[in-house]
């Protein structure tokens, strides 16, 4: 614990600065980050990284990236006012660690050290949390271990109670103080579960082998299991449920024309794309719509000349500061060292989606295409213009200047007095077609898509170079003129379009979740960015379903204040009041109180410390409100935001988490672990995925936290497992190989209870209490739990999953442990009972056939071979024991691998999962049993092994009954489990294990 939470603190550490400039009586200079203090001015400029939590004081053009705290790659524009309540939100607040990408300016420290934000969240990621170090399969063992301790104790307390109260006395002969301690110990062998530490380590070692296969590293396999009773996982957005790459979706112009991209292996964006160095260049005077592509284009456009469209693209390709890097890959051949030049995209994320839509859908070699439009100047987008201005020198007019408008619509609209439709006219810009184009824009962001409006104006080079004059001379006369352009004209622009960014989806993720939601497991995502966004998003990956979200609806609440200050909270469904809830007002959740309580706490005495560590080996911590799991879902979806969260009270949050499908948006950090705490609190077994530092909390605490390859070293370290291959479908393999190391752990238990504890256990008490011979010699019990049972329960850990194993509930804290009473009453009552029938049937038929008949031998005790109706010397009594022994011996053998073939699945036939031949064959079955059989021969058949340990040759025709007996057991098994698929609410249905 103590060496993860090093590796932890190691990761948060490379995200942190060293140095900082600071501005101490009226002096600048450089000092360590660590003598930092609140009220410190610190100096900010590009390329540094927040050396605290500090508020902005004066910023010029300043955009900072907070993507390894919040999650959330697109760079903030930096404001000197309040912009939300919350403070994770406010764009006057910089956080430590975030990185400066563009600007400068001042900002004065508000928090150090562990005081701040991330700090906060490395106290809590490294917290020792040790107690809870015990994972679900180390209880399930424990519980195991315990149970077969107990039985064993109290069977050996009745073995001595009835020999030193009644045999001791009425029968002293019979059997003798040392013939008692071997039974004892007899006793004691048959109890232990020999083969279930051997079955769950290889097990755990076909876990890590299926894990591997499927590109999954698990930090300890044990954790695997707890995905048996996964019932809710919990998802980041951005580069979890999406490619974390902005990319080009739809072009839009004039009223209802439109260009659809069509994504594919050639022409995917990223936001650092490493592209060819030689690309197939277009002349900007021939940009057209490509007859090659695969896009789909609205049937009023002429696809051989679009004079807008055009336009359009040529903006995309100017007004952009997306640029690239040269890369020298060098690499060996033949002995050779070679050098393949590649180029890295770096730049605004925006920026970047523009530039690989012109490079991988127009095929533009645009470094060539910014040397022949020569740029004169440009305005960079800020938060106050939200635009973005270049003029470019046209290489075939060069008496012309280009000035493109990009930006927000709802901004570039205003600007703009015309529009340039499908046939090239320049068309006035009127109220009503201003009031469609927002209506669509709005539409478009409703649906979660980022629009780009796009404007131009083409002016005489004698006018712009008047503009920039005018403009000039103000700067340095004082005179303020036209200060927000920079120069360029502040109207007349003409029109051209929109296009529509989006994060796409990982491209396994829908269906992905389709199977995780048919496993009945809720996935709720949690994420900082908006609500409609997230809600598209949603819509996207099928976290919001048809049949629920859209079908039913979606639902809301809002909180306000009443006249005695208390919180009311408005819960609505499609905007219709369902009811009002009123309570006091509460203290909201934080890091800090959750990383310091149990430093606060008085540590409780030794002995209840000691208890508490006693009772966590064997039982899981009590839900609050564990009867809120077993209440039926709400079958409507809800959205709420990170702001609503630390007010709500129990009632609440028993509302909320009823929810079928759950987004969570506009989330901290700390916001992020209090759900996933709510959760768990309501019973229900959470996994984490993530990708982020913001994520660190979340995944450390959550019941499986799991971390993708490409997300932060934080993250990593603090999940129990990571997806290396970054694909959302992984998880599918996860918990299917869960739930199958629960299923075969259940069915070895199955397997060696009922010969190893039952079948062995009744052979001693019935020869006490009833004085027959002993069925089962000590030296054999041992044998068949060391070396017959070890063999076939080993091959029953190798069983691949049933067909059905995703379509089952997870299971849960009532019924889904390894050891149940419908596990038990399976195992003792049903196959115990009738393995234990069958081998004393065999017994007794065996001295019945040689003569001696039932009444003969029962009640007997040290009588036994006495007044016998057939003459027999105590020789030929010694040897007839031996042989009835091993038929007890080999009747229990034959019967087990009767029992395995029955339980070797839960409910899918045998004919279904067959052991011989298709997919679920199980050569190590046939092997296993074949070494079973071959066991029994050598100890029965081999003369010299029959002389040492008092065993005998058994005639086959006294455990063939056995065969009889275990195929009409496969029929009735085989039956049960029919009624159990075909009527799953019968009776037989709910006892079945």
């Amino acid at each position: 614990q103590k060496l993860k939470s090093i590796k932890i603190i190691a990761s948060f550490s490379k995200l942190l600065p060293t140095v900082a400039t600071v501005r101490r009586d009226g002096v600048e200079q450089q000092i360590p980050t660590n003598e930092l203090v609140p009220g410190d001015i610190i100096l900010i400029r590009m390329g540094d990284v927040l050396p605290a939590d500090c508020r902005f004081l004066t910023c010029e053009g300043l955009k900072i990236n907070s993507a390894e705290l919040t999650g959330e790659t697109k760079p903030i524009t930096v404001t000197l006012h309040c912009t939300s309540q919350t403070l994770m939100e406010s764009t006057n607040i910089g956080f430590y660690s975030s990185l400066v990408e563009q600007g400068m300016g001042e900002a004065i420290v508000i928090a150090t050290g562990d005081n701040t934000i991330l700090g906060k969240m490395s106290g809590t990621t490294t917290k020792d949390n040790s107690s809870n170090e015990t994972t679900n399969l180390h209880r399930e063992v424990n519980r195991f271990v315990l149970f077969v301790l107990v039985a064993d104790i109290i069977s050996i307390i009745i073995l001595w109670i009835t020999w030193l109260g009644w045999l001791n006395y009425s029968h002293p002969t019979f059997i003798t103080l040392t013939g008692n301690i071997l039974n004892s110990i007899g006793m004691i062998v048959s109890f232990l579960p020999v083969g279930l530490p051997s079955a769950i380590t290889l097990a755990l070692v076909i876990v890590a082998k299926r894990l591997s296969q499927q590109r999954i590293l698990g930090k300890s396999l044990q954790i695997v299991e707890s995905f048996n009773s996964v019932s809710v996982i919990t998802t980041d957005k951005t580069g979890t449920l999406t490619e974390n790459k902005l990319v080009v979706n739809e072009i839009f112009w004039d009223t209802d024309s439109e260009y659809k991209i069509i994504e594919n292996e050639e022409n995917k964006s990223s936001a650092n794309k490493i592209i060819p160095h030689t690309i197939r260049r277009l002349s900007v005077g021939s940009l057209h719509v490509p007859q090659h592509s695969t896009a789909k284009v609205s049937p009023a456009v002429d696809r051989s000349r679009v004079e807008v469209f055009d336009d359009l693209i040529l903006g995309a390709a100017l007004c952009n500061n997306a640029k690239t890097n040269l890369v020298k890959d060098t690499q060996r051949k033949h002995g050779i060292r070679k050098r393949n030049p590649e180029i890295q995209v770096i730049g605004d994320p925006m920026d970047i989606a523009l530039y690989n839509l012109c490079v991988y859908e127009f095929r533009m070699e645009i470094d060539e295409i910014r040397c022949l439009n020569t740029r004169l100047r440009s305005l960079l987008f800020n938060s106050k213009n939200k635009f973005m201005i270049t003029a470019n020198r046209l290489e075939w007019k060069k008496d012309t200047i280009l000035m493109t408008m990009k930006g927000a619509p709802e901004v570039i609209i205003q600007y703009c007095s015309s529009y340039k439709s499908n046939d090239g006219q320049i068309l006035p810009l009127t109220i009503e077609i201003k009031q469609k184009l927002v209506r669509r824009q709005e539409m478009l962001s409703k649906n979660g898509y980022r629009v780009i409006a796009m404007s131009q104006q083409k002016l005489r080079k004698m006018r712009y170079d008047q503009l920039i004059q005018r403009y000039e001379e103000s700067q340095r006369s004082g005179i303020i003129f036209n200060q927000d352009f920079n120069g360029f004209p502040t109207e007349n622009y003409c029109f051209l379009g929109f296009f529509t960014l989006f994060d796409s989806p990982r491209f396994d993720v829908p269906d992905s979740i389709l199977k995780i939601r048919q496993a009945h497991i809720r996935i709720a995502m949690i994420t900082g960015d908006h609500p409609t966004t997230a809600t598209a998003v949603a819509r996207q990956v099928n976290i919001f379903s048809e049949e629920i979200s859209k079908r039913n609806g979606i639902d809301t609440f809002q909180i306000d204040e009443n006249d005695n200050n208390h919180s009311v909270f408005r819960l609505c469904r499609n905007e219709i009041l369902l009811q009002e809830h009123t309570r006091d007002i509460i203290t909201p959740f934080s890091f800090r109180s959750k990383a310091t309580t149990t430093t606060i706490e008085k540590q409780p005495s030794w002995y209840k410390r000691w208890y508490s560590s006693c009772t966590a080996q064997f039982s899981e911590p009590k839900p609050i409100f564990y009867k809120e799991k077993e209440k039926e879902k709400i079958p409507y979806a809800l959205v709420m935001t990170g702001s609503q969260i630390g007010y709500m009270d129990d009632f609440m949050w028993n509302w909320v988490l009823s929810h079928q499908e759950l987004v969570f948006a506009r989330t901290s950090p700390e916001q992020k672990l209090h759900i996933i705490m709510e959760f768990q609190r309501r019973g229900e077994t959470v996994a984490a995925i993530g990708d982020g530092t913001n994520d660190a909390p979340s995944l450390k605490y959550a019941d499986v936290g799991i971390a993708m390859q490409s997300g932060t070293n934080v993250s990593k370290e603090a999940s129990d497992m990571i997806l290396l291959d970054n694909n959302f479908s992984s998880l599918i393999s996860a918990i299917e190989t869960g739930r199958l190391l629960a299923d075969n752990l259940k069915k070895v238990v199955i397997y060696l209870l009922p010969a190893g504890s039952w079948a062995e256990l009744w052979p001693i008490m019935f020869n006490m209490w009833f004085g027959i011979p002993l069925s089962l010699s000590a030296f054999l019990a041992t044998i068949l739990c060391v070396l017959n049972d070890l063999t076939i329960s080993l091959a029953m850990a190798t069983e691949k999953p049933e067909t059905e194993i995703l379509s089952r509930p997870p299971s849960n804290q009532k019924n889904g442990h390894l050891l149940n009473i419908k596990l038990l009453t399976h195992a003792y009552l049903f196959i115990g009972n009738l393995e234990c029938f069958t081998a004393f049937f065999c017994f007794c038929y065996y001295w019945i056939d040689n003569g001696i008949s039932f009444y003969s031998f029962m009640f007997t005790y040290e009588y036994f071979g006495e007044n016998l109706p057939t003459a027999y010397n105590r020789q030929d009594i010694n040897q007839m024991i031996n042989v009835s022994q091993s038929v007890y011996y080999c009747s229990l053998c034959i019967f087990q691998i009767f029992n395995y073939f029955s339980t070797r699945t839960r409910y899918a036939s045998i004919f279904q999962h067959n052991p011989f031949w298709g997919q679920n064959r199980n050569w190590f079955a046939l092997v296993a049993i074949m070494i079973s059989i071959i066991v029994q021969l050598i100890f029965t058949q081999v003369t010299w092994l029959n002389e040492i340990f008092d065993t005998a040759p058994v005639p086959a025709k006294y455990v063939m009954p056995t065969i009889g007996f275990g195929i009409g057991w496969l029929v009735i098994d085989e039956f049960r489990k029919l009624c159990v698929r075909k009527f799953p609410h019968s009776i037989i249905a709910r006892i079945a294990w």
